[in-house]
């Protein structure tokens, strides 16, 4: 099989070394005229240089920020993609070099042939063949747009010599120019995360079980990629991916016009982490906000009439179906009545060995009508289940089918969005591309409109269907939908019945999907808000009911971060968060942000210190346990996630010695279990102590202080001496909490990223599996990200923001750390949007680019 190496790259860059050629030509020409000829003769003035295909101008203002206009929407895509290279193209790089299957190819076999599973998933995903098919579909200003960008990229890779690229790509030759397919295929890509990208190395370990052919050979046996394992798979479910978003309508403002509030909780590593920049074609379009890495559009932010942000949402984007085999034939299922075989691809690809040299590795992969094969690694299995369940065995075998893997709509869709002046605009571009891939959206306008939409592409299941899944993934058991989904939060459905195809109906973006008309939304004139559960209290005053459940859940006990984002918004008092006119001012709501309030610490803190006041030991695992200085601790902390406040470890840690699910209902933590009717007040109140013997809640307590001097650590630590990210070396302290403690402004660490050479945060072992407490503390890479708070006023946009982890990607840039320090401080930044407030930055840096 031929390398997957496109024969039409495209040229590295601009037109300038082009047009030096042709002048020092044109100039040696005339002198050589003028030498040789009488001056009367006239002088050949050569070939005139030709028009660049693309001009743009970027404004860089304070923090790196890019401003970027052009006349058209090549030019604009060219300035965004040499923009954007400036700060992060090792990243790109990376990610181009992951779909064109090539990591193993420059990057060898990787840890248990890791790069070899990726090019093979990638190659039975077919991104790069979705992309070339789609790209003609797309709209032309989203054609021009990405093949701008590409050209734009390429321009940096011209300008910049390759040494002098940061270290993590500095000479490498898997940095190269990128075609606009190739962006189309990472574009793609980053649609998928919330399914099959996240389990792509399954795919390449699902083999029949026979011996095949390729199996022989030891040294195609070498190359085989191995089963991730289980902790692997579970990135998308652990690794925080959530968000808070508020939009403010009319009547919850204090001028009558819409508010946002952006706070995503994204990786600040990797691919996911968001890039932010304001897109300009005058009377055309003019937008500011963050984009994921490589996307030539903004994803969240606002033009002059409208302001949107987005959350994780809580729905399915793909299922996975386990196949009934047909006795003795492994690559035969039954669906109804009939027998249906397996389709196969042979794939070939380039293997860099140790040694160095290039060679051939080739596999056969499977494929079902519903997807590529998978298989899951037996440490999934809970105890008492035979090994192997959830791979490829005589009887059964494991498939994927993907709601975004057909989303051509992607980059329309932001586009849309982008240029859109109405809510009824706004609305037009989700009812007709239906391009969202993973996320809720919050919208407001300077009308006072509040509008929310789960509009995320969702398997439509039929109600019989998704109601037996629903009961079967919460029976403990042996069934495939229960093992799944406890594993890995992914529905499974038993593929060989054809009640679990998804339903056809018109309207929909793709057939089996459910179509925008069906799909939750709500609007408002007090708010809207969404914190990753589902889109049931996207107001808690009107409940959105009667959904499938693979759009989320109904009626279950809400995350603590949900409930304390609701009851910001809902409290109405002199000491609430909006006052005691509950109407928000600008400066009301930047404070609500970064207010660090913990509705668990507001809910049980003061019945904790009141239980362990006057107590001086208590035991726990067989050791007298001092808990009076921690008691004391906490009795003087305020309650808030801040930096110079000493308590949140304690309480962290205190919350950390019970399993998640005691902090959603009644059990050891709480006596008033959770009701539907009152989903934001309950569940509530500290569980009593026993009338006889040892407090658990003490317990709990002296666990929390062990826990913290085993680590090394002691209770008395403030939390920025123990909660940190770092930058070039230096800890920079940081405010916020964790999710699980009720927390809107999320720190964390672990990440869902693929990208093999970022930087990494460091972190040690850790002493609470749960709040991964270290000795070092808490190291954080992950969390809000794009924080923003808007306002529409009569003389337009008004907005703040911080980016958490900064603009560039770059240590040596002056823009790699100082966002962060700013967030470290509580502190926001204008953003500027207007031609004004741009020219009257100072430290404003112009320049044009130009090329194609």
């Amino acid at each position: 099989m031929p390398e997957h190496i496109p024969d039409n790259l495209p040229p590295r860059g601009g037109s300038r070394a082009v047009w030096t050629r042709r002048l020092s030509l044109s100039l040696l020409a005339s002198l050589a005229l003028v030498a040789g000829c009488d001056d009367k003769d006239p002088v050949d003035p050569g070939p005139t240089p030709s028009t660049p295909k693309y001009t743009a101008k970027i404004k860089r203002t304070s923090y790196g920020i890019p401003h970027i206009t052009a006349d058209n929407y090549g030019s604009l895509g060219f300035g965004q993609g040499y923009a954007f290279a400036q700060d992060h193209v090792c990243t790109l790089a990376d990610q181009v070099l992951k779909v064109r299957s090539e990591r193993a190819r420059f990057l060898g076999q990787g840890a248990g042939n890791k790069n070899v599973g990726s090019d093979l998933a990638y190659l039975a995903m077919d991104v790069m063949g979705r992309a070339q098919t789609a790209f003609p579909t797309l709209s032309q200003e989203v054609q021009d747009m990405l093949t701008g960008y590409a050209a734009g990229y390429n321009k940096y890779l011209e300008d910049t010599a390759p040494e002098a690229r940061p270290a993590e790509c500095a000479n490498a030759p898997w940095v190269r120019p990128i075609t606009p397919v190739e962006l189309l295929a990472y574009n793609t890509d980053l649609t998928l995360i919330a399914g099959i990208n996240a389990l792509a190395l399954t795919l390449p370990v699902a083999t029949p079980p026979t011996v095949s052919a390729q199996a022989v050979d030891p040294k195609q046996a070498a190359l085989r990629p191995q089963m991730p394992s289980l902790e692997e798979l579970q990135k998308l479910k652990t690794a925080d991916f959530g968000s808070n978003g508020w939009a403010i309508g009319a009547e919850r403002t204090d001028n009558g016009k819409g508010m946002v509030m952006a706070n995503p909780h994204f990786p600040w590593e990797g691919e996911l982490r968001l890039w932010e920049s304001q897109l300009t074609v005058p009377g055309q379009m003019n937008v500011y906000g963050v984009g994921l890495m490589g996307v030539p559009a903004v994803l969240i932010g606002f033009n002059e009439n409208l302001g949107w942000t987005h959350t994780f949402s809580a729905g399915q984007r793909a299922t996975i179906y386990q196949l009934q085999l047909v006795e003795g034939k492994p690559t035969v299922y039954k669906y109804g009545n009939e027998e249906r075989a397996m389709t196969s691809k042979t794939f070939t690809i380039l293997v860099k060995l140790p040694e160095g040299s290039l060679t051939n590795y080739t596999q056969t992969m499977y494929f079902s009508h519903y997807g590529p094969m998978m298989a899951i690694p037996d440490s999934s299995l809970p105890p008492g289940v035979p090994a192997g369940s959830l791979g490829w065995n005589t009887k059964t075998a494991l498939t994927l089918r993907d709601a975004n893997i057909d989303n051509t709509k992607f980059l329309d869709q932001f586009h849309g969005m982008n240029k859109a002046k109405s809510l009824a605009e706004f609305k037009d571009v989700y009812a007709t591309q239906q391009g969202l891939p993973w996320v809720n959206t919050m919208y407001a306008d300077k009308e006072g409109n509040a509008w929310y939409t789960d509009a995320t592409p969702t398997p439509n299941l039929t109600k019989d269907a998704y109601t037996k899944w629903l009961t079967d993934a919460n029976t403990p058991g042996l069934t495939v939908s229960y093992l799944i989904y406890q594993a890995l939060g992914f529905v499974a459905l038993n593929g060989s019945d054809p009640a679990n195809e998804w339903q056809v109906v018109p309207g929909s973006r793709s057939p089996g999907l459910v179509p925008f008309a069906e799909v939750p939304k709500l609007d408002r004139k007090d708010f809207v808000f969404n914190a990753n559960d589902s889109y049931w209290l996207a107001n808690p005053a009107a409940p959105i009911t009667g959904k499938s459940p693979l759009h989320g859940l109904e009626g279950v006990p809400q995350s603590p971060r949900t409930r304390m984002n609701a009851k910001v918004l809902t409290e109405v008092s002199a000491t609430g968060a909006s006052g005691a006119d509950g109407k928000f001012t600008f400066e009301e709501l930047k404070a609500a942000v970064f207010s660090n309030r913990s509705s668990l610490e507001e809910l049980m803190r003061a019945g904790l210190v009141e239980r362990c006041t006057g107590k001086t030991t208590v035991t726990y695992n067989n050791t007298a346990v001092d808990i009076s200085q921690a008691c004391a601790v906490l009795a003087s902390w305020n309650g808030r996630y801040d930096v110079d406040q000493k308590g949140p470890i304690i309480f962290r840690e205190f919350l950390g010695a019970y399993p998640g699910s005691q902090l959603l209902n009644a059990g050891a933590l709480f006596s008033v279990p959770f009701d539907p009717a009152n989903p934001i007040a309950t569940p509530n109140t500290l569980t009593p102590a026993p009338a006889t013997g040892d407090d658990p809640v003490l317990t709990k307590l002296a666990q929390a202080v062990f826990t913290i001097n085993r680590s090394g650590n002691t209770v008395d630590k403030t939390l920025g001496q123990v909660q940190f990210t770092t930058r070039t070396g230096t800890p920079i302290p940081l405010q916020g909490g964790m999710s699980r403690e009720g927390i809107t402004n999320v720190m964390s660490f672990g990440v869902a990223k693929t990208t093999l050479f970022d930087y990494s945060q460091p972190h040690s072992a850790t002493f609470n599996g749960t709040t991964l407490l270290a000795k070092e503390g808490y190291p954080i890479n992950n969390g809000s990200s794009f924080v923003m708070a808007l306002q529409f006023t009569d003389a337009g946009p008004n907005a703040n923001a911080v980016l958490t982890y900064s603009q560039s990607g770059d240590p040596k840039s002056p823009h790699y750390a100082d966002q962060t320090l700013l967030f470290s401080q509580k502190k926001w930044r204008p953003i500027l949007f207007t031609d004004a407030q741009i020219a009257g930055d100072t430290s404003a840096v112009e320049t044009t680019v130009s090329g194609g």
